[in-house]
């Protein structure tokens, strides 16, 4: 009965309504924006309705603008690099926090104070990295590298986002708040590895990390809107085919039915990501799950 909870709450509520519901939101709030008369809106509603049943072609509108060929750009483009994305933040949040953790215990029990200043100097790196407008960020890297491959991409949108220092940042604070507890001092005196790069398991930022995994994983599913947005952004910046440029095509051409589809694709994979993110947080910890 957990299971099927979970699906209705994550599946049904916050993912196919959410995705219909935000659609038409969005729609009606930029139908207002250009002040569209009346009959515009129930145009608009027949137009989604009819995409949520398959029967909406958008082929007329002009040349790559079918439903299908929207569909597929999200498919093919926006998710796989949200997901990259999202692998390359998780990475780089343990990594950082991994390295202050042990530049912690170094100061604290050797007092060593060199990999405490060189942790400093990484968390200004990626300061300045989120300082850094989105778009300036993306122009400056086409100009140096053009068609820059999708992983460095995704790399370049959590860091240029702010996504990487923030994620760094949340992890960092939660980890280092249990150097001190009575359960890290105890488990440091087993001989453990100190994981210093990476939280491995059985190492010692490695158990820590898996005491602020439950609260991890829900600022993860927290972020993920943020990451697509971001992402848009990356698409739009590098012309790629995918939801960014038709919804920057559907808003200079003034297609409400461009515009309709390529939020709802928008939204849904949103959705996906999102599940997929809560999901491993019912697998691992059903109890903080429902907590929450």
């Amino acid at each position: 009965m957990r299971f099927v909870r979970f699906l209705v709450k994550e599946f049904l509520l916050h993912g196919i309504l959410f995705a219909i519901g935000g659609t038409v939101v969005l729609s009606a709030l930029y139908l207002l924006s250009i002040g569209a008369p009346g009959e515009t809106y129930l145009e608009a509603a027949k137009s989604f309705c009819l995409l949520l049943i398959g029967q909406r072609d958008l082929a007329a509108m002009g040349p790559g603008f079918t439903s299908g060929q929207i569909i597929v750009a999200g498919a093919k483009q926006t998710l796989p690099l949200a997901l990259i994305s999202l692998i390359f933040l998780i990475i780089i949040a343990l990594v950082g926090s991994s390295y202050a953790v042990s530049s912690r215990y170094m100061s604290l029990t050797y007092g060593k104070k060199h990999s405490e200043r060189m942790e400093k100097f990484l968390a200004l790196i990626l300061s300045v990295f989120a300082a850094v407008p989105l778009f300036v960020g993306f122009w400056l890297l086409y100009t140096w590298l053009g068609d820059a491959p999708k992983p460095m991409i995704a790399l370049f949108t959590v860091l240029l986002g702010g996504l990487a220092w923030d994620a760094t940042s949340f992890l960092k604070t939660d980890m280092l708040s249990q150097v001190n507890q009575t359960h890290a001092i105890v488990f440091s005196t087993l001989g453990r590895k100190l994981g210093r790069v990476f939280p491995w398991p059985g190492t010692y930022t490695g158990y820590i990390f898996q005491s602020s995994l439950p609260r991890f994983i829900p600022y993860l599913a927290g972020k993920v809107p943020a990451i697509i947005g971001s992402v848009t952004i990356a698409e739009i910046a590098f012309s790629f085919p995918g939801l960014g440029k038709n919804l920057i095509d559907a808003l200079i051409e003034t297609n409400t039915d461009l515009l309709i589809t390529s939020v709802f694709v928008l939204l849904c994979i949103n959705a996906v990501v999102s599940f997929l993110v809560k999901l491993i947080l019912f697998i691992l910890y059903p109890r903080v799950y429902e907590r929450g």
